[in-house]
């Protein structure tokens, strides 16, 4: 655990406006991380899992891929296939990123949506089941196929908290609400004060330009707005713990009903 102290040379690089605005959000952090560890947590019974959706999201810095690539090596162990929904994405592709790594790269054009790697492969307004932006500029879309494919089966989606609790809650052209059949897992950190550290560490060379600083403060209040959201649903949180991923891992998995 870090107190604030230990954040502070970084901290200097913002403004005294903004360092009093994170300062102010990491107590939003811990009282909302209150909420959601109070509500009632029950895993999802496995034999119920024929079809439907799992689901994992958090506040940006909870440490979510390092989980996840635990989450899909425990999967692994244990013979169990879990199908990811790919979403096309309208970013440009980073360094290191292609084809479903993670997303489905495309650029929008009249006829619909056309893949960057495969520019064969074009998506139109039928092939979508809802789109929406995950964040500022960042458009996503959920693909129709995916979604009749987990009328079938089970499958796994990575988004943001107010997409994954609108498909939960709201019938979205013919297709119903999820409901139960999508199981939603938060992650977090143990405290605000530790998320900061988190987010702020990850690219601690960057925090030398305002853009970037601008853009974390961004995230830290974005992600607040979706922590405020799954606190008020009750979704089952997971805590992630410094050197505990695996143990995070194995939670995620209780939750949804893989013991």
């Amino acid at each position: 655990m870090h107190n604030i102290e230990e954040l502070t040379p970084l901290l200097h690089l913002f403004t005294a406006e903004d360092r009093e605005t994170l300062y102010a959000l990491v107590e939003v952090y811990d009282a909302l991380l209150g909420e959601l560890l109070d509500s009632e947590r029950t895993a999802q019974d496995s034999s119920e899992k024929t079809s439907g959706i799992l689901a994992l999201n958090g506040a940006s810095g909870a440490g979510q891929s390092y989980v996840l690539e635990r989450v899909e090596t425990q999967l692994k162990k244990r013979s169990i296939e879990l199908p990811r929904i790919y979403l096309l994405a309208t970013r440009s592709p980073r360094p290191g990123e292609g084809h479903k790594e993670p997303y489905i790269f495309v650029t929008k054009t009249d006829a619909g949506f056309r893949g960057i790697h495969h520019p064969e492969v074009m998506y139109s307004k039928d092939d979508i089941y809802y789109s929406y932006q995950s964040r500022p500029g960042a458009a996503n879309a959920i693909l129709m196929a995916d979604v009749r494919a987990a009328m079938k089966k089970t499958m796994y989606l990575e988004t943001v908290i107010p997409t994954l609790l609108h498909i939960k809650t709201t019938r979205i052209g013919e297709v119903p609400p999820w409901g139960e059949k999508l199981k939603i897992v938060y992650l977090a950190t143990p405290s605000g004060q530790e998320w900061l550290y988190r987010l702020l560490n990850r690219e601690p060379l960057k925090l030398e330009s305002e853009e970037w600083r601008i853009a974390i403060i961004g995230r830290v209040e974005s992600s607040i707005g979706d922590m405020e959201q799954a606190a008020e649903y009750k979704v089952q949180t997971v805590l992630n713990w410094h050197g505990k991923g695996e143990q995070a891992a194995q939670e995620i998995l209780s939750t949804w009903g893989f013991e």
